[in-house]
């Protein structure tokens, strides 16, 4: 694996943080944990768009419940 050393600014507490969790030697790790599961997961995908049939529509067709006929 392919590593490159580049200077990463924090906040005090965000730095605070990660050596509370994390430890001085492991902060690359959680760092590179954090984005690789943040950038590069995949679109959640949902059941709208997995048959041409079932499309998102909105609700102007729908009748509100006062006109249905009791």
């Amino acid at each position: 694996m392919f590593m490159l050393k580049t200077t990463v600014l924090l906040r005090e507490d965000v730095y605070e943080y990660l050596i509370r969790t994390f430890g001085k030697r492991n902060i690359s790790k959680a760092i590179n944990g954090y984005f690789v599961e943040h950038l590069f997961r995949g679109k959640k995908k949902d059941f709208f768009g997995a048959d041409a049939w079932l499309q998102k529509s909105g609700t102007a067709g729908l009748r509100d419940h006062h006109e249905h006929k009791l």
